[in-house]
């Protein structure tokens, strides 16, 4: 069990050999990835080990927890290995959710100005939530598995009508998790009617059609929701491969005339709301959208391969329709498959993995279908995702911000006032990410990314590689410093709350290493520690020679040497590459 420790390192002479070596370390690792020609990243996704790995059952469990959550401790990886995989996935299933939106609402009332209305609340406090929620949560999956489909089904901040309605954001993500396991065609259809999807890709209050004032349904959701939501652009066998026709061309899944139907569709829907209105923003925020049906398009529709939703239904029965015709497309399960392996386990699935994982999404054995519960499940336990590491093709790079979250995590960061009051703007700025401020609806990298180079020749992708950059590998090293070495960090300004009712101390963030510098004298044992806590024992030959040279160098404190080997393993390959 970790002792909480309140132990600091001074400041100065103390840590500047270790900040010597960082430097050398950063230099070094991202000149050797900038000369590997993956030409758009600053690490390469071929680093680590190159010999088989055999690991250990724990070794097992940590990696298993490396893909399954945010981040995990040694307490959870040591209980992962007592109970199993597919009893903890069913624990994790089984654990309620916790709403972001009341998180939000409790740190609003204790911290900001009184809840009279939305429009009082602050962005600041809907991010303190997402911290709050994820770092004190006990379901570490169905976090793991929300932050995956915010990637997918994006909303985002950074429009400035979500920013200033910060309870739009937290009941968006709300619907996230409280479908992570359940069923994809109840998940589609609260995505789209949510006013925060409305608001985000402009089908809230979408009119119907009127020729004589040359006004059409708005296209954008319609174009969207099968693009990136459901069926992507190209008809799929079911390993995920693209279906040809008798030229070898793929095949389009729909055209323009398909998002012209689909638009007729998404018409009429609007706020509810005592005060609500059609064609007004006025309204609750986090309840679903209604249709309005003077203003939803009248007659039949027809959509992909001639479904035709009839006429005379009402608006919301034409949702329906639509919205049940696109779950059941059989594009969904090798789509939304290929999708979640690559946030969860590997950048490039093989075809046998994605049919596989989407046989169960057809049918979760029960004969339902889009049990995401029993996808997720599949995705974890597939033997290709449980496999040793074995090859270059293997596994991911961590997005900027799962590095960030997962050290938090691995390492118990708490505050004194037990809450987390991370605002994380600045955090977001230099790594270029946040959950739920994305720059487009195509999220912070596309699933088909590839670098240049060796990546791209070989006919893979690696979508992380899209925001990671020299600048964001060193601001990660950075952040990594402001934590391990300079005490804590200060992540609010006491400004943004309540005069008086929080304490400078209780707004910084401390990460618990009690347990490492338990082992500050023993260099072998610590690496060890570190190695199954950050790299699931996989650390190479080469970086473990490296910490070694670095903790016995003279020059370096024994109380620093926990610090100097985290920071270390976070800035190496071996920690980047989740294999």
């Amino acid at each position: 069990m970790r002792r909480r420790s309140g132990s600091r390192l001074k400041s100065g002479a103390e840590t500047k050999a270790a900040r010597v070596w960082l430097l050398v370390l950063v230099a070094g690792w991202i000149g050797t990835a900038c000369d590997s020609g993956s030409g758009g990243g600053a690490e390469s996704p071929n680093a680590g080990p190159s010999q088989s790995i055999a690991l250990s059952s724990t070794e097992q469990s940590a990696r298993f927890l490396a893909q399954a959550t945010l981040g995990a401790n040694m307490e959870e990886i040591e209980r992962v290995d007592r109970l199993g995989f597919p009893v903890w996935i069913d624990e994790q299933i089984a654990l309620p959710w916790t709403s972001h939106l009341d998180a939000m609402n409790r740190l609003q009332f204790r911290y900001g100005s009184p809840l009279n209305n939305d429009t009082n609340a602050s962005p600041l406090f809907r991010r303190f939530a997402w911290w709050d929620q994820v770092m004190r949560s006990p379901d570490l999956l169905r976090q793991r598995v929300a932050m995956a489909l915010s990637e997918i089904f994006v909303i985002s901040e950074r429009m400035d009508l979500l920013n200033l309605n910060p309870a739009a954001v937290a009941s968006y993500y709300d619907i996230l998790l409280k479908n992570a396991f359940g069923s994809y065609e109840t998940l589609l259809n609260d995505v789209s009617l949510h006013p925060a999807m409305g608001t985000y890709l402009s089908h809230l209050n979408n009119d119907r059609s009127d020729a004589s004032i040359g006004r059409f349904p708005d296209e954008n959701y319609a174009r969207e929701v099968m693009q990136l939501f459901s069926i992507g652009l190209f008809e799929l066998n079911s390993d995920g491969t693209q279906r040809k026709n008798g030229r070898g061309e793929p095949i389009p899944t729909y055209g323009n005339t398909e998002i012209m139907e689909f638009a007729k569709i998404f018409t009429g829907l609007g706020m509810q709301g005592p005060a609500a209105a059609f064609g007004s923003v006025v309204g609750d925020s986090t309840l679903p959208m209604i249709v309005y049906e003077a203003h939803h398009e009248p007659g039949p529709k027809v959509l992909l391969n001639g479904f035709t939703v009839p006429d005379g239904q009402s608006g919301m029965e034409d949702i329906e329709d639509a919205l049940g015709h696109l779950s059941d497309h059989p594009n969904v399960g090798p789509f939304l498959a290929t999708r979640l392996i690559q946030r969860l386990v590997r950048s490039n699935p093989s075809p046998g993995y994605v049919q596989r994982v989407a046989r169960v999404f057809d049918d979760d054995g029960s004969g339902t279908r889009g049990n995401l519960g029993a996808v997720v499940r599949a995705i974890l336990l597939d033997d290709e995702a449980r496999r040793d590491p074995r090859d270059e093709e293997d596994g991911f790079l961590r997005e900027p911000f799962l590095r960030w979250v997962s050290m938090l995590r691995t390492f118990d960061a708490a505050s004194t006032s037990g809450e987390y009051l991370v605002d994380g703007s600045f955090v977001g700025f230099v790594i270029q990410q946040h959950p739920m401020a994305s720059p487009s609806v195509f999220n912070f990298f596309s699933p088909d990314f590839a670098p240049n180079g060796a990546i791209k020749e070989a006919g893979l992708v690696a979508p992380e590689f899209q925001i990671t950059s020299d600048d964001s590998v060193i601001w990660l090293a950075n952040l990594a410093t402001f934590f391990l070495f300079d005490n804590a960090a200060q992540v609010a300004s006491v400004d943004d709350l309540r005069e008086g009712s929080i304490e400078q101390e209780d707004i910084a963030i401390f990460l618990d290493l009690s347990d490492e510098e338990a082992l500050s004298q023993d260099v072998d044992a610590l690496i060890d520690r570190l190695d199954l806590l950050l790299t699931y024992g996989s650390l190479s030959e080469e970086t473990r020679s490296i910490l070694e040279t670095a903790l016995l160098d003279p020059a370096i404190a024994p109380a620093v040497r926990p610090r100097l080997a985290i920071h270390l393993i976070l800035i190496s390959p071996d920690y980047a590459v989740v294999n």
